[in-house]
């Protein structure tokens, strides 16, 4: 049970600089990823932003929902082996949560994912309290028509960007030092895209986060990743497979046919995630992985800081639109390492992170 928990942890750490390096385009330019060409418009820099998207762009946010979905689980588990009602405290801590991802939006970054989240565990409470099995087919009937919707749209609509988003009033607050009219920017692009009061969104989030959160919950309640390592081949086997078919989904993608990311995305998460449970099972590789589970133990913390960092430095610093990709990516490799170090070091002296005990303070109410 302890490795399980090292696993998840580690896992966790190493998605969330996935997510840093997808999150930090937006951060840098907003309108990257409807026109990248209008940024990026040497071979070398489209080499690397292809590379980006096709290694990083959707194959992490999935990791997170998954592991956010055994997180759900284990503390399920915690709190019914203390004979105590899981009902009560599991909503708390959504609800908290939900208010924490709405400041973080409103004022930091507009593609929260928290308030997101908090809301789709709050309609996955539910199945905790049934079979697991249950949680396995409601996910895979909601994946498969998600799964279904995007490669009808490939196939038979016509090919367009994504609807563009307008930055000229970030750039020209930024240009002004205008931090109020950053925060406000911010706040409507927000209210457009990602709130839960947005009815697209939650049925988006319903259709194509929803699933991960819900088989996450399986795996764990069903000892998969024990599994994963018992049966080694099977599990190379699904790893080859997995991974080219998701590679090669991403490079079609990049064609014109931008949906398919979804799914090639997901599909190559799989396959990290089931590389990194072998990794882990083997005490050679976890040594060097190890590092990663002071990132996944602060995860919470660690995430509202990567916004704040990147605010600072895009907003505030006026670096915002004016870093070649490969600076920009040789930043967020020292932000991330940087991260890395002050993770592990924090956890030396302290036993739980700054945001995580607050968290857990309005969870259980001491």
């Amino acid at each position: 049970m302890k490795e399980r928990i090292i696993s998840i942890d580690i896992i966790r750490g190493i998605s969330l600089i996935g997510i840093l390096f997808m999150n930090a385009l937006g951060f840098h330019y907003a309108n990257v990823y409807n026109a990248p060409e209008e940024i990026y418009r040497d071979p070398l820099s489209q080499w690397i932003y292809d590379l980006n998207v096709v290694i990083i762009h959707n194959s992490f946010y999935p990791i997170f929902a998954f592991l956010f979905g055994m997180g759900m689980a284990i503390m399920y588990r915690n709190i019914t082996q203390r004979e105590q009602n899981p009902s009560p405290i599991l909503l708390r801590r959504f609800l908290a949560m939900m208010v924490f991802g709405l400041l973080h939006g409103f004022i930091l970054f507009y593609g929260d994912i928290l308030q997101t989240y908090a809301t789709l565990a709050i309609l996955c409470i539910p199945f905790l309290f049934v079979k697991p099995v249950v949680s396995l087919i409601v996910a895979i009937i909601q994946f498969a028509l998600t799964t279904l919707t995007v490669i009808m749209t490939a196939l038979f609509a016509d090919s367009q960007s994504l609807a563009s988003t307008s930055d000229t009033l970030l750039t020209k607050a930024i240009s002004q030092h205008d931090i109020a009219g950053i925060i406000s920017w911010n706040a409507q692009q927000f209210m457009d895209l990602a709130t839960p009061l947005s009815m697209f969104n939650i049925i988006s989030g319903v259709l194509m986060i929803m699933p991960f959160i819900l088989f996450g919950m399986w795996c764990f309640r069903t000892h998969v990743f024990s599994q994963l390592v018992i049966h080694k081949k099977a599990t190379l086997l699904s790893i080859a497979v997995t991974a080219i078919s998701g590679i090669t989904l991403k490079i079609l993608a990049l064609d014109g046919h931008y949906e398919l990311v979804y799914v090639g995305g997901t599909i190559l998460a799989a396959a990290y995630v089931m590389t990194l449970v072998l990794l882990c099972s083997q005490s050679s590789s976890l040594k060097v992985l190890m590092p990663f589970q002071a990132l996944g133990k602060l995860a919470f913390s660690v995430y509202i800081s990567q916004s704040v960092i990147l605010f600072l430095i895009f907003y505030l610093f006026k670096f915002y639109n004016s870093l070649h990709i490969i600076t920009l990516h040789l930043l967020l490799t020292a932000i991330a390492l940087v991260l890395l170090w002050l993770s592990n070091l924090y956890l030396k002296y302290y036993r739980i992170g700054p945001l995580e005990w607050l968290w857990r303070k309005i969870t259980y109410l001491r």
